[in-house]
């Protein structure tokens, strides 16, 4: 492949499976690659899709049968016009499991997805085995940009004029080919200049795919650790970016809610831990994977 060359939608691996489940009427999308090895259900964040956590679905795929569904809204699923608090995530994703006949499923989920499952083992505690939540959108407002003590609202506090400026970010991805978000958006094209021109096309087309309606998220807002964490009861796993001193005192006070979890502040990594210190993440989610 050329510098120039953008690579055309990215497929899915030939041994992994496609299909569509209907959830109360709602078709959801999902990847799943099979193999003897335990259910690992995958929750993207709010600007991607299931194919966005590619790479690291290819690191776990031997040793677990990983499910990657894209979330209303999002990627090849359907996107109502309504239904993306957390209550509705949950019940999507609970939909997801009955439709597959999941038993004992780990759940994994960044931002977004983080918030989904954390909610999930909180409100159904009998279903998950275990919980990952990478840098779950519930902990953002202990980040020092969003912090009362740093002169800004948190997450909760979304107005008018942040979920306008979402939905202008969205339509302008929309406005753009894939080749001119190659070049024009300043995530995607990082990823291209750094050599990962296949994260890069996957996250384009994960950004091209995303409705509008995804707002309805920040309108409805994430959950609140003081509320849910306390009733989960699966062993958990908490990995969030490098943050500072006091975003860390914060996460250690909520995440001691939960009876059974740890919490590791990946040094270096930002919002999107993976993508920023893929090998020490990695790590760290497997020594807690090999714990359960």
């Amino acid at each position: 492949m050329s510098d120039t060359e953008v690579p055309l939608e990215s497929p899915v691996p030939d041994r992994w499976a496609e299909g569509t489940v209907d959830v109360d009427g709602v078709r959801l999308h999902y990847t799943r690659t099979g193999g003897d090895g335990p259910p690992l259900v995958v929750a993207h964040g709010v600007f991607d899709d299931g194919p966005c956590r590619t790479p690291l679905v290819r690191t776990l795929e031997g040793g677990y049968d990983v499910i990657a569904f894209d979330a209303r809204g999002h990627g090849r699923s359907d996107a109502p016009d309504s239904g993306y608090g957390a209550d509705d995530r949950v019940a999507d994703l609970a939909g997801l499991f009955d439709a597959l006949d999941l038993v004992d499923p780990i759940l994994l989920g960044h931002s977004m997805g983080g918030d989904t499952v954390l909610a999930t083992a909180a409100t159904h505690p009998e279903l998950p085995r275990a919980v990952v939540a990478i840098d779950p959108a519930g902990l953002l407002a202990h980040n020092e940009e969003n912090r009362a003590d740093g002169g800004n609202d948190g997450p909760d506090d979304s107005d008018a004029d942040e979920v306008a400026a979402v939905r202008e970010q969205v339509l302008w991805w929309h406005d753009h080919s894939k080749a001119e978000l190659f070049e024009a958006d300043d995530e995607i094209a990082g990823h291209a200049a750094a050599g990962d021109r296949d994260l890069a096309s996957l996250i384009a087309d994960a950004r091209l795919r995303v409705s509008p309606n995804i707002t309805a998220v920040f309108e409805e807002g994430w959950l609140d650790p003081a509320e849910y964490f306390a009733d989960i009861t699966a062993p958990t796993l908490i990995l969030r970016a490098d943050v500072d001193d006091r975003a860390r005192e914060l996460d250690r006070e909520q995440v001691d809610l939960i009876d059974d979890a740890r919490l590791t502040h990946v040094d270096g990594a930002g919002h999107c831990v993976f993508r920023d210190q893929r090998e020490n993440a990695t790590r760290e989610l497997r020594v807690f994977l090999d714990d359960v």
